[in-house]
């Protein structure tokens, strides 16, 4: 028991001389760290999802964002457009002044800019420039690419069906769904062996096999876009874990 008295009676001792050398250090309360403090400036990227012209608004779902939008990636932040605010849109290498009318939905944007935190609950976000990318939107698109495994196929009819795992934008609404796919009659279907590429043809093909295939997609009726493949490269399956 006198063993434990003593030792907090030097701790307290410990404490008290040190306390005026932690008072006088480097050390700082967090109130007085520059980035604690509401940010001034922002810079977020985004697609479009809404443009008002009549009250110089934009709409971004932001995907990313700097410390003073944070709180809103994956969320959609209304940024203002002023006169002021330059309006670029890229060609290449190059940029070109725009309108806020120019900017469509689905384009991708980054913006950068000022906040005012007048109002701590309902910052306004001041754009300074936007620069917008025209971004095609995946049910226009034409052409695709994918990777995944044959589930059957239809060597008479020229068809394959397929689970792609991996895709291009163009078949983001047939992720890891089983999809009817036409092969080209002229498709260049292949595989590797010993270093070479070996011609095939559907009949050759089994199912189960994997597959990194390319080509186009008639969207003539949207609700039921046509995918050929142009060509194919093919795997064998997976061993069994």
């Amino acid at each position: 028991m006198k063993r434990a008295l003593v030792v907090l009676a030097v701790l307290v001792v410990a404490l008290a001389v040190c306390a005026p050398a932690f008072a006088t250090s480097g050390v700082v309360a967090p109130d007085h760290i520059s980035w604690w403090h509401p940010a001034k400036t922002f810079t977020a990227a985004g697609n479009v999802r809404a443009v008002d012209t009549t009250n110089g608004r934009l709409v971004v779902r932001v995907w990313l964002a700097s410390i003073g939008v944070a709180p809103y990636l994956g969320d959609d932040l209304t940024v203002v457009v002023t006169p002021r605010t330059q309006l670029l849109r890229t060609h290449g290498r190059l940029y070109r002044g725009i309108a806020l009318s120019d900017i469509k939905l689905g384009d991708h944007v980054r913006v950068t800019g000022v906040i005012d935190s007048s109002v701590p609950t309902a910052p306004v976000f001041t754009a300074r420039r936007v620069v917008a990318t025209h971004v095609v939107a995946p049910n226009k698109i034409k052409w695709f690419a994918f990777r995944g495994p044959v589930k059957s196929i239809d060597a008479t009819g020229g068809t394959i069906v397929a689970r792609p795992l991996l895709v291009t934008r163009g078949l983001w609404d047939v992720l890891g769904v089983k999809t009817t796919f036409v092969v080209a009659a002229h498709a260049r279907i292949f595989t590797w062996q010993s270093g070479k590429p070996v011609v095939l043809t559907l009949a050759d093909m089994t199912a189960g096999e994997r597959v990194l295939a390319q080509g186009s997609i008639d969207r003539s009726v949207p609700a039921t876009p046509v995918f050929t493949i142009k060509w194919m490269r093919v795997w064998e399956p997976k061993p069994a874990s």
